[in-house]
């Protein structure tokens, strides 16, 4: 898959002296699983976007980036790597399925090798989205695979170990991205999780794998909560919208004057496509 992914990424020369564009395939449909490209520094690498809707993120290494939310096929997101070293990068919605990594060498570097099957262990983390708003009970999740095998996923949030996420969940994309992985169609994590408990503000929430032979990697999210006056809003306080007025502009939904537990608010809606459906992010 490698070999195959490689021929179909395409270099031109760009107009820098020595410098080179790369340009590659950004798509849900198998050619965007595992890509691995080396470059060189002041290279640029420009992604171009199939049918649906993708983001494009840095997740660990040593540039960051992020494209934002796209559902234009043949739109583009580039960036131009200014450092040695290795950067990994993944669509949030698709993480199982399109995600790779940029390994930068200045010109007097050599290439590094391509890593052996025996190297694989990656961890992603699916939800909470980084750089986005949350709020009320959603879900922490994401998926974890070694060539060793995951011994656990460790949950830290805000800097403090909370707990170890269940691990097991069926993952068919993430089996599909890594066929030769043992356990990889059972690599998910997840979890309940109250973001309203959190309190009002930035968090993070920090997931470290570690594999059977004590091995680890990370990912970490920050993202915002919004709440209502309560952190719960109990089945028995009525939720009553048939005064309120409601309008739309894009993908988000403007409620004003909704009567929640005798409390008026004013809300905004968000469409996620992580999670298929709206959330609040903004609660006044």
């Amino acid at each position: 898959m490698r070999a195959i992914l490689l021929l179909l990424f395409t270099a031109i020369s760009s107009g820098a002296a020595g410098a080179t564009t790369h340009n590659l395939n950004w798509a849900n449909d198998g050619t965007s699983a595992n890509q691995g490209i080396t470059i060189e520094v002041g290279d640029t690498v420009i992604w171009t976007w199939g049918g649906g809707t993708h983001n494009l993120r840095s997740i660990s290494g040593t540039e960051t980036f992020d494209s934002g939310y796209s559902s234009t096929p043949n739109d583009v997101f580039s960036y131009t790597f200014s450092q040695s070293g290795a950067t990994s990068y993944h669509c949030d919605p698709h993480d199982g399925n399109m995600y790779g990594t940029v390994t930068v060498t200045s010109a007097s570097e050599p290439t590094p090798p391509a890593a052996g099957g025996d190297s694989v262990f990656k961890l992603s983390l699916g939800e909470p989205i980084n750089g986005e708003t949350h709020s009320g009970i959603g879900n922490l999740r994401g998926w974890a695979i070694a060539e060793k095998g995951i011994d656990r996923v460790e949950i830290f949030i805000d800097g403090k170990y909370k707990y170890d996420a269940p691990y097991g969940g069926l993952r068919v994309d993430v089996e599909a991205g890594f066929p030769s992985v043992d356990g990889a169609l059972y690599s998910g994590y997840s979890l309940a999780f109250g973001y309203a408990d959190l309190g009002v503000g930035e968090h993070t929430v920090l997931a470290v794998a570690y594999d059977s032979l004590g091995n680890s990697t990370e990912q970490s999210s920050t993202f915002t909560v919004v709440v209502y006056d309560k952190n719960f809003i109990n089945s028995n306080e009525v939720v009553d919208l048939s005064d309120s007025s409601v309008s739309a502009s894009g993908d988000e939904i403007m409620i004003n004057g909704a009567s929640i537990g005798q409390q008026d608010y004013n809300l905004k809606l968000k469409w996620r496509t992580a999670e298929q459906g709206f959330e609040v992010i903004e609660i006044r």
